[in-house]
C-alpha cells in the first residue's frame, strides 16, 4: 500500500520570511490594534504591535531605574537588554517581545509605563531599530 504524500507544510513560526507588511497609523485609542488584528487574521499575517514594543522598553527603563528623559541612557539600555521576539499562535499569530525571557503583559499597560512611552519613543536610536 502506498503512503499518501503529506499535505502542504506550514512555515515554522520562528522563521521570519517577511515578504510584505501592512502598517496602520493613527491617533491613540482610534482602533488601530483592533483593525490590525482583524486584517492580520483574515490575511493570515502575523500581528506585530510595535506600540507594545515601545511599552516594553519603557517598562524596562522604569524597572532598571533609567531616566526615560535621558536619551543616551535609554539608547544604552536598548543596546544592552536581552530581548527576543516570540511568535505565538492563539487563533491569531502575533509577536511578543520578551525581556530576560519574560513577557511583561500586564506591566506594560500600567499608568506609569504609559506615561514613560512617549519619552522612550522619542529616542532616535530606539525608534530606528
Amino acid at each position: 500500500m502506498a503512503k499518501s504524500a503529506p499535505g502542504p507544510r506550514r512555515p515554522e513560526l520562528t522563521r521570519w520570511n517577511i515578504t510584505s507588511s501592512i502598517a496602520i497609523d493613527g491617533t491613540s485609542a482610534s482602533g488601530k490594534s483592533t483593525n490590525a488584528k482583524l486584517v492580520a487574521k483574515s490575511l493570515g499575517y502575523v500581528y506585530v504591535d510595535t506600540g507594545a514594543m515601545y511599552r516594553t522598553l519603557a517598562w524596562y527603563c522604569l524597572k532598571k531605574n533609567v531616566d526615560v528623559n535621558d536619551h543616551k541612557a535609554v539608547a544604552s539600555l536598548c543596546r544592552r537588554w536581552k530581548s527576543e521576539l516570540r511568535c505565538v499562535e492563539d487563533g491569531l499569530r502575533y509577536v511578543q517581545l520578551l525581556v530576560d525571557g519574560y513577557y511583561p503583559e500586564k506591566e506594560i499597560r500600567s499608568n506609569e509605563t504609559s506615561a514613560a512611552v512617549p519619552h522612550v519613543a522619542a529616542v532616535p536610536r530606539c525608534a530606528s531599530g
